[in-house]
């Protein structure tokens, strides 16, 4: 630029102005999205008959081609799984409710490669859209902070790679904390889609009278829609989808039922014990949320129900994603979580049962006096 002819000085560069701002945050966003997408995409194609979705897949489209009664059925979904991946040699079970294989259903109608691209495409947009309804939890400052980590930290790419419905369950859930109560009910509700979560996003529904009603029609509706689909011998049925979910202890479980198991407690009767431990964890977590006074009680839900879970495992931990959000009122606070949470995650990968540590820090650590939940009311 020329120099100013009274002073002879050269202006600094120009500012730039709301739309270039707007545009190159929108570029960001987009790298940001298409650096998760490429990840999940490269990830599930090394081996694709060694992720979720491909027992996601079967259910579904066994509903899309009429045989809605047979997403039940161990041999009917194995049978799907090899003739859509003939490496699938064995069965990977889908013990989801019936009814989230009818929502998937139109994915289920496209060859498998379109329709987890499909999946990868939508949980992305789930991720993005989930990390701005949340970001008025977190200090002004610190939300541009957090949007590479919504995107891109392990539970998300994880989530991704195996096509796992997880992302929607997050977006639910952060609306639900913004949304006004009756509205918020029914989003809450949405988790029994995922049910071993329920229990405590019941217990903070069921508290609110106003959020009761929509709460209980929601996963009632679930209930129903299942038991339609698959009748009274599907139903029979479904057991042996949930037996051995409820009994495994993979590498990933993030609950404090599975720790306590890595001790050796319920060897001779795991799914009993697996079941029992996470009553006891269920109900202690209530307990302490129900008596918080602090109005951290429906964001803190998230990784208390990761900690009472009878399974919960990698993917599920995006439901952590608001309480670091509503941790995050520093520079220093959010580089903390976050940066322990990837080491977390990491040494949990690597056998190091670490991730209920850091839950349990989380859901407890007391909160900042400027820290307040917005809602529908405040925001």
């Amino acid at each position: 630029m020329a120099p100013d002819l009274l002073t002879g000085a050269r202006p600094g560069p120009a500012k730039p102005g709301p739309a270039e701002r707007k545009a190159r945050r929108a570029a960001a966003i987009f790298v940001l999205c298409a650096a998760a997408w490429l990840i999940g995409w490269a990830t599930q194609h090394t081996a694709p008959a060694g992720f979720d979705f491909i027992a996601i897949y079967a259910s579904a489209r066994l509903v899309a081609t009429g045989h809605a009664a047979a997403v039940t059925d161990p041999d009917a979904i194995f049978a799907v799984e090899h003739a859509t991946l003939p490496e699938r040699t064995v069965l990977l079970r889908n013990p989801n409710p019936p009814a989230l294989s009818l929502l998937l259903a139109p994915l289920g109608a496209l060859p498998f490669d379109l329709a987890y691209a499909a999946m990868l495409t939508l949980s992305v947009a789930a991720l993005v859209a989930a990390a701005f309804v949340a970001a008025p939890l977190a200090e002004a400052r610190q939300r541009t902070r957090l949007l590479p980590f919504a995107l891109l930290a392990p539970p998300s790419t994880i989530a991704l790679a195996e096509g796992q419905t997880s992302p929607f369950l997050l977006l639910a859930y952060v609306c639900a904390l913004r949304a006004p109560p009756a509205l918020s009910g029914g989003l809450l509700g949405l988790v029994a889609l995922r049910p071993q979560l329920l229990p405590i996003f019941a217990v903070i529904a069921l508290a609110d009278r106003r959020r009761r009603l929509p709460f209980l029609g929601v996963v009632a509706a679930v209930a129903l829609i299942s038991a339609l689909m698959v009748g009274a011998d599907g139903l029979a049925r479904y057991p042996e989808l949930l037996g051995p979910a409820a009994a495994e202890l993979r590498p990933g479980e993030l609950g404090l039922p599975a720790l306590i198991r890595r001790v050796g407690v319920g060897d001779e009767a795991p799914a009993i014990a697996n079941i029992a431990l996470a009553g006891a964890a269920t109900l202690v977590a209530a307990a302490l949320l129900l008596r918080d006074r602090s109005g951290t009680r429906d964001v803190m839900a998230g990784p208390s129900a990761l900690l009472s879970a009878p399974h919960a495992l990698l993917h599920d931990a995006v439901l952590v994603y608001p309480g670091v959000a509503f941790r995050a009122r520093t520079t220093l606070a959010t580089a903390g979580w976050i940066g322990s949470g990837l080491v977390t995650v990491l040494a949990h990968q690597a056998g190091a049962p670490v991730a209920p540590l850091w839950l349990l820090a989380i859901a407890l650590w007391p909160p900042s006096r400027r820290a307040t939940v917005p809602t529908s009311e405040t925001a």
